[in-house]
């Protein structure tokens, strides 16, 4: 099955004009297609149009997006599925003139099933080695990703995410996931002082919890304040919630019942097979 759409012709091929390749000019959402369903789709596409938005770029009607995703899915399996939206092509500079037509890149991947169940039995994360800043675009999923790379630079393959803290040494967010912590049965999730992403899965959370009344808050916690609290937890849009049973030098409790419940109730078990 052709897994790449580009202007939906199936296609790998793209201008070098483009400005996603040229200035990481636009911005993306990654998420799963199973069996030719998308969870949450309604959450990514708001997301990806109003980051569009804020940097000026206009993105297709949701159901034409959704049309051509489902292209480069099928029906029986699980697919992670990245949709790229550049604000087009351009010749030399940072100018560009408005007319121009923006390009839609939609890929999907098979997905890691075997990474799914080793996750779940709890992941080794550790400290980026240098600190994220506070700027307009900090809570855009835009296409210049270079602080990702190079967070992630060197990893050891047991490592499956690296923090990220601010300069004042608070816990943000991951290069790969949003963090939350718990302590008894209060969870915490970072305030991430605008310097983190806002995405879907944190915001899924925070209404799961809203709606069913259950303890949690926003606090800004610094680096030796994390040791307080009994559980750690990654999440993405990907593999869903993903216990964190060291973090650095401090070891944190492994609830799967807590792990399985989120799943579930955030609609995260689609990677199941």
């Amino acid at each position: 099955m052709k897994n790449t759409l580009v202007n939906g012709k199936f296609t790998n091929l793209i201008s070098i004009n483009d400005r996603g390749f040229q200035f990481g000019d636009g911005v993306f959402r990654t998420f799963v297609c199973k069996n030719g369903k998308i969870p949450h789709f309604s959450q990514h596409y708001k997301k990806l149009k109003n980051d569009a938005k804020i940097i000026g770029i206009k993105i297709p009607k949701k159901d034409d997006l959704l049309t051509d995703i489902l292209k480069v899915c099928n029906q029986t399996s699980v697919k992670v599925v990245k949709v790229i939206i550049t604000r087009g092509s351009s010749s030399r500079g940072y100018m560009y003139n408005r007319s121009i037509k923006p390009n839609i890149v939609i890929q999907s991947y098979d997905f890691d099933h075997k990474r799914l169940i080793q996750n779940q039995k709890g992941v080794l994360v550790e400290s980026a080695y240098f600190p994220i800043d506070k700027n307009i675009i900090s809570e855009l999923k835009h296409l210049n990703r270079i602080l990702n790379v190079l967070a992630l630079a060197n990893k050891k393959g047991d490592i499956i995410d690296r923090i990220f803290l601010d300069r004042k040494n608070r816990v943000i967010e991951g290069a790969y996931h949003c963090i939350f912590f718990r302590k008894k049965s209060k969870f915490t999730l970072p305030s991430n002082q605008g310097s983190g992403l806002i995405g879907v899965s944190r915001q899924l959370l925070i209404d799961y919890l809203t709606k069913n009344n259950v303890p949690f808050d926003f606090q800004s916690i610094h680096y030796d304040k994390v040791n307080c609290y009994q559980e750690m937890y990654l999440m993405n849009s990907v593999y869903g919630v993903i216990p964190v049973k060291k973090y650095d030098d401090i070891c944190f409790n492994i609830n799967s019942e807590i792990t399985s419940e989120l799943n579930t109730r955030l609609n995260f078990d689609y990677a199941q097979k």
